[in-house]
């Protein structure tokens, strides 16, 4: 029988991951619901729903930086090629006080991209390089260290909302957007309603209004919040099982099982309210008829140094 605290995080890992914060703990509710087996063989890119098992191993003594990424949809005349970075986050796994940080990273934030003349907006170090050249990228410009990446698609966040059953939840202005070249379409009405994956797909990334990015990284917070308020039902946890075999079927990642074992391990002994979220700071800023997100990199390196390295 699983106690209501151990449900109550279960589904927190869950729901985070709906909204792609963090993405890693579909492993940990997966290794919740079945017993998982290191297998003897390791693979660069496993596929999720492999069977795990507990790990009897010395507790990880250091931080678990991992970089997560929300695609896009790519161009839909031209599948295969690149993507950019919808979403980019770090989640931060702190064994010390069993703890997780996530650092948003505003897609249009100001930066240099390694091996790229002046400056750019982070979305495009994905669409250049894919997830290693990303990685470099958050390293060299804000001094974040990086063990792992992980990728999941927009149909992932979609279908898992839909499974749950959708979410009730109050959209603060009417939404109209379209926009074929990133085949994107989205129209909301303002007012409290129920939405299902595909509208709330369109709640949490919609960016076209003052706030721009900012707000959206708002909307997505508002969300995590609306769905965690209705998750703790009877039967929800009955849908565990289906959640994770579609999350594991849109996740890319650098980790092999035995890491995965380990970090499920690490985040089925975190505590219930263990998930602190933020934003990197800064203002906007407009540069050659470009809006960008400009960070305070004062402010930020003191975020940085207490939340996300071993300092």
């Amino acid at each position: 029988m699983i106690s209501k605290i151990m449900w109550k995080k279960i589904l927190f890992i869950i729901i985070s991951l709906t909204t792609v914060i963090i993405t890693v703990g579909g492993i940990a509710a997966y290794a919740f619901v079945s017993k998982v087996q290191v297998p003897a063989t390791e693979s660069k890119q496993p596929s999720l729903p492999v069977p795990l098992v507990t790990i009897n191993e010395p507790a990880e003594k250091n931080r678990i930086n991992i970089l997560l990424f929300g695609l896009d949809d790519g161009d839909p005349d031209n599948p295969g090629s690149p993507r950019r970075s919808d979403t980019m986050m770090v989640a931060s796994l702190n064994p010390a006080d069993k703890t997780v940080n996530i650092l948003s990273i505003p897609r249009d934030s100001k930066v240099n991209i390694p091996g790229r003349p002046g400056f750019d907006k982070i979305t495009h170090a994905f669409f250049y390089g894919g997830p290693s050249l990303a990685v470099r990228t958050v390293e060299e410009n804000f001094h974040i260290p990086i063990n792992y990446y992980i990728t999941i698609d927009w149909k992932a966040f979609i279908r898992v909302v839909d499974i749950l059953g959708g979410v009730n939840l109050n959209v603060e202005n009417d939404m109209n957007y379209d926009d074929p070249y990133e085949n994107l379409s989205i129209h909301l009405n303002k007012g409290y309603q129920h939405l299902n994956g595909k509208q709330s797909g369109e709640y949490v990334r919609y960016r076209h209004d003052e706030l721009g990015d900012i707000g959206r990284v708002q909307r997505q917070e508002n969300f995590l919040k609306a769905l965690s308020s209705q998750m703790l039902q009877a039967g929800t946890i009955l849908k565990l099982p289906a959640l994770i075999t579609t999350i594991g079927q849109y996740i890319q990642t650098d980790m092999n099982m035995y890491t995965m074992a380990k970090i499920a391990n690490l985040l089925k002994d975190m505590k219930a309210d263990f998930l602190y979220c933020q934003m990197v700071p800064g203002d906007f800023a407009t540069i050659d008829e470009l809006s960008y997100w400009l960070p305070d990199m004062a402010e930020l390196q003191k975020i940085v140094n207490s939340k996300f390295t071993n300092q």
